[in-house]
């Protein structure tokens, strides 16, 4: 079965999940990219020009699209993350519908950014005592009551990876053998 789904243009998440799902899960959906932006995408879906869209993250959908958790009106098919959303515990983590572990490879490749999302980043050689107080102070924010407090108020959600995660994860992602990364670069082409 074709599921229609709306997309940006070819570096925009919309349509590099689409390809990548055609191409590593073996999805059969026909991708109609050209719209301006994600909210003119939603639009088509409530117009039945297109049935859904891909790559919508999760923080987006609860701010821009509550009606869609709360009528129920639209269907979450997969996660694509790393981990599983806690708030979408019936939806399938698209990593555990393939026992294919260099799919799994390719689709972690593709959504460990998501993961990590806006890191900070200091240059190189950065003194130990300097590199430890930033990522104290990072942490510690993200832990502040009157930070979460105010996170809360705007619907944001928190849940950063702290820098030894971040580590650990690139550390993986640059272990992955060049063939599987060629794989990856390739499966989000047409």
């Amino acid at each position: 079965m074709t599921v229609v789904m709306g997309g940006q243009y070819a570096a925009a998440d919309s349509d590099i999940y689409a390809r990548l799902y055609n191409n590593v899960l073996g999805t059969k959906i026909k991708l109609v990219s050209g719209y301006p932006g994600t909210n003119d995408i939603t639009l088509a879906m409530e117009r039945g020009e297109v049935e859904g869209i891909c790559g919508l993250s999760w923080g987006t959908i609860k701010i821009a699209h509550p009606e869609w958790v709360t009528g129920k009106s639209v269907n979450f098919l997969l996660q694509a993350a790393l981990k599983k959303e806690p708030e979408l515990a019936d939806v399938p983590l698209t990593l555990d519908v393939i026992d294919d572990p260099v799919k799994k490879q390719i689709l972690s490749l593709h959504f460990a950014p998501q993961a990590i999302g806006r890191p900070f980043a200091a240059p190189p050689n950065i003194p130990d005592d300097r590199k430890a107080a930033l990522i104290r102070a990072f942490d510690d924010t993200m832990k502040d009551p009157e930070f979460l407090e105010e996170t809360a108020k705007a619907k944001m959600d928190i849940a950063p990876m702290t820098g030894q995660e971040i580590d650990v994860l690139l550390t993986q992602l640059y272990a992955l053998p060049p063939d599987v990364v060629a794989k990856a670069a390739k499966a989000i082409n047409e």
